[in-house]
């Protein structure tokens, strides 16, 4: 791994995972979309060919309705929330070397991201977030630049300046590896949190192990315990939490959530609203258990505040309505904490 020299200055969340550009499409039903292999279904996280990604865009400027781009990619979702909320934030990524790549660092430098650490090189990876009549979100993933990161291209000072690490998943063998060489650098004092998303959880349990004995804290949905457990979330959970976990954040949707730590075990309710677009509500819902947790609050506070944030981001597309520093500090205040 390379390394730019030592800085004193420690941040606070650095996000480790794939960036891309997000293209949102409404249609009014997904099956109108299927094709050969592909299948687009509610919740659902595929990733495919430039042949299949331009035959499913053909598909869609004939059935659906564009409706605007935005950054994107789970963990840079959740850093650039953090970072909106005043949290000193990095991140480790790939993007193009093209006018999507331009986007995708404006975007997170507009937050207060630091981008000094995302390389670039030839395409922007992107994804195809498909919107049905009842706002339930496919998403079809084109990784590209993504999928060539790999573990030299990684600074090494900036792991060991983490005081948490946020890892998701990517799509390619080269930046997993990567991902994996990255736990070694970590700081004895660094905590690592883990969303593996339907991707990594579709490689199965013995590949992603490695990121689930380390984290303190493993976000998953129910669909995703299911693929790497083949429980229900309930005893699945119970089985993640097994492998060293000390907290497992279960997002169940309209369902809310669950937490599950060796200490405790709850249910929060989901918060109800008027939904736009889900895509990254679960990226935000993960911003807000960390912002919590950084600041040593309860668990209850922490799932609580997740689910008020993850509400408000789905009232709009993409990024629009993701939390700012006003929404963390007048939460906490409310809950009788009156400093940030």
């Amino acid at each position: 791994m390379i390394s730019y020299g030592v800085d004193a200055l420690m941040r606070d969340v650095v996000g480790f995972g794939a960036l891309n550009i997000d293209l949102f499409y409404e249609v009014d039903f997904f099956d109108r979309l299927n094709f050969g292999g592909v299948r687009l279904e509610a919740g659902g996280e595929i990733q495919g060919s430039d042949e299949e990604f331009q035959h499913l865009l053909r598909l869609l400027h004939r059935h659906g309705r564009f409706r605007g781009k935005s950054g994107g990619g789970s963990a840079a979702n959740t850093i650039f929330a953090l970072s909106r909320m005043g949290f000193k934030t990095a991140f480790i990524g790939k993007v193009g070397e093209d006018e999507d790549g331009d986007f995708l660092m404006r975007s997170l430098e507009a937050a207060k991201v630091d981008t000094l650490w995302i390389r670039r090189d030839r395409r922007s990876g992107v994804c195809l977030i498909v919107l049905d009549r009842s706002s339930d979100r496919s998403i079809f993933l084109q990784p590209n630049a993504n999928d060539t990161l790999c573990t030299d291209e990684v600074d090494s000072v900036l792991l060991s300046q983490a005081r948490l690490l946020h890892m998701t998943s990517f799509g390619g063998e080269l930046p997993m590896l990567a991902q994996k060489a990255a736990l070694e650098h970590l700081s004895s004092q660094g905590k690592l949190s883990f969303d593996p998303g339907e991707i990594y959880a579709r490689r199965g349990l013995m590949e992603i192990e490695a990121f689930i004995e380390r984290c303190q804290v493993l976000f998953v949905t129910d669909r995703e315990v299911a693929l790497l457990t083949s429980m229900d979330y309930e005893r699945g959970c119970r089985k993640l939490l097994g492998y060293g976990p000390d907290i497992v954040v279960c997002k169940r949707g309209k369902a809310g959530s669950s937490v599950l730590s060796r200490e405790e075990t709850f249910d929060i309710p989901a918060k109800e609203v008027e939904a736009v677009d889900s895509t990254g509500a679960g990226d935000v819902y993960n911003a807000g258990f960390l912002a919590g947790m950084v600041r040593g609050k309860p668990l209850k506070d922490c799932a609580l505040f997740a689910t008020r944030i993850a509400g408000k981001s789905v009232t709009g597309f993409g990024r629009d309505h993701y939390p700012t520093e006003d929404d963390l500090i007048g939460f906490f205040h409310s809950m009788g904490d009156e400093g940030k």
